[in-house]
């Protein structure tokens, strides 16, 4: 068994996976499996937390 996504999925996982419809929208390349849609969020949330977690450069004056 694959896992094969269906845009009529997408609502359900939306319950637990807040923006990843948006994300699937996006690809320009659509992923076979929910499997591998879900690396390629969470691989977008960790990039984000890393962004907001970086401490911000103060200049010196």
């Amino acid at each position: 068994m694959q896992g094969r996504i269906t845009e009529r999925q997408l609502p359900m996982a939306e319950a637990c996976f807040p923006g990843i419809s948006a994300l699937y929208a996006r690809m320009p390349q659509k992923p076979a499996t929910f499997l591998q849609l879900l690396w390629a969020y969470e691989g977008q949330v960790a990039a984000a937390q890393a962004r907001r977690a970086r401490p911000t450069r103060r200049r010196r004056g």
